[in-house]
C-alpha cells in the first residue's frame, strides 16, 4: 500500500455551532481528493485545539475568550459502483467548548457533536495524468449535545444541514500537488433557539492547498481558505451577522508505514468579521486496512 492511500477525500467538517461562526462543510488537508482502490478501508482519528481572545463584530474587536478541544472518529470505505469509485463515510465528533463573551455568553460545554454522513463520487480518476476530481455531498444529522437555553455554545446544532462540495487534486511532476475545493452549505431551520425559530443562510467556501514532497515519505503544505455567509434570522428578524473568515494553515505529513499516516497543521485566522479570530493545531492519524 502506497502513501496515496492515506491522503484521501475526507475533509474535516467544522463541528462547532457557535452563533455567528461560519459552519463551512469541510476543512481539507493536502491531497485529500485522491481516490484509493475499491476495497480499501480507513480508520481515522483527529484531534484539534482552537482558541481565541478576540471576537470581531462589524470590524471592531471585542475582548472575548473561546477555546475548544475535539476528538473526531471517522470510518471510510472505498468501493466501486458502475465503474465509479465512491467512499461512504461516517464521522462522530466529541469534545468540549468554552465561550466567554462579556455581558453575553459564559458557557462550558462537553459532549458530542452532530454525526456527519457523506461520500465522494470520483467522476475524474486518472492516475495517468495524476488528476482527481470528485463531488461530495454531506448530510449533518442533529444528534449532538444541545441546550436550547444556550444554543450558541452547544456542540450540536439542532438542525439538519446539507453540503454540496467539489474537490480536485492535481499533480505537477513527481513532488508537487495543488488542491482546490469549493463548497456550499445549506441549513435547515432550528425550531428551538431560546424559544424562537432560527433560520440560517448558505455558507460559501473555497480552499486551495499547495503541497510539496520533501522526501518520498514526507510532504509539507500551505493552505488558504475563504468562507462567507451564514447570516441568521430569529422569528424572521434579520440579525445582520453575516460572517467572513480568511484562514491560512501550514502542515507537515509523514507516511509512517505502508498503512499508517500522520498529518499535523497549524491554523491561523488572518481576517474575520462577525466571528472569533482563532488559531490552533490539528492532528490526523490514518490507518488503512
Amino acid at each position: 500500500m502506497n502513501r496515496k492511500l492515506c491522503s484521501l477525500a475526507f475533509a474535516t467538517p467544522f463541528f462547532i455551532s457557535m452563533a455567528g461562526q461560519v459552519q463551512a462543510a469541510g476543512d481539507a488537508m493536502a491531497r485529500d481528493y485522491m481516490a484509493a482502490p475499491a476495497g480499501v478501508d480507513l480508520a481515522v482519528m483527529y484531534y484539534f485545539h482552537k482558541q481565541a481572545n478576540t471576537y470581531v463584530s462589524d470590524g471592531k474587536d471585542i475582548g472575548s475568550d473561546f477555546s475548544t478541544d475535539m476528538i473526531v472518529a471517522r470510518y471510510v470505505h472505498f468501493m466501486e459502483v458502475g465503474g465509479m469509485i465512491i467512499d461512504p463515510q461516517i464521522i462522530l465528533p466529541m469534545g468540549n467548548l468554552n465561550v466567554d463573551i462579556p455581558g453575553a455568553v459564559d458557557r462550558r460545554r462537553t459532549g458530542f457533536g452532530d454525526i456527519v454522513l457523506l461520500s465522494s463520487f470520483w467522476f475524474v480518476n486518472d492516475p495517468a495524468s495524476k488528476t482527481y476530481v470528485a463531488f461530495t455531498p454531506y448530510v449533518t444529522v442533529p444528534t449532538g449535545t444541545y441546550n436550547d437555553n444556550s444554543p450558541g455554545s452547544s456542540l450540536g446544532s439542532h438542525r439538519w444541514s446539507y453540503t454540496a462540495e467539489v474537490g480536485m487534486t492535481k499533480w505537477f511532476g513527481e513532488k508537487t500537488t495543488l488542491d482546490v475545493i469549493a463548497a456550499v452549505d445549506f441549513f435547515g431551520g432550528n425550531d428551538d433557539y431560546q424559544g424562537q425559530e432560527q433560520k440560517k443562510d448558505k455558507v460559501y467556501s473555497l480552499q486551495t492547498i499547495y503541497a510539496y514532497n520533501l522526501t518520498p515519505t514526507v510532504w509539507a503544505s500551505a493552505k488558504y481558505t475563504y468562507a462567507t455567509g451564514g447570516e441568521t434570522k430569529l422569528d424572521n428578524l434579520n440579525q445582520d451577522d453575516k460572517t467572513k473568515v480568511q484562514t491560512v494553515a501550514l502542515g507537515i505529513a509523514k507516511q509512517l508505514t505502508s498503512k499508517d499516516n500522520l498529518q499535523v497543521e497549524y491554523i491561523q485566522d488572518v481576517k474575520v468579521d462577525n466571528a472569533f479570530e482563532t488559531k490552533g493545531v490539528r492532528m490526523r492519524f490514518v490507518h488503512a486496512f
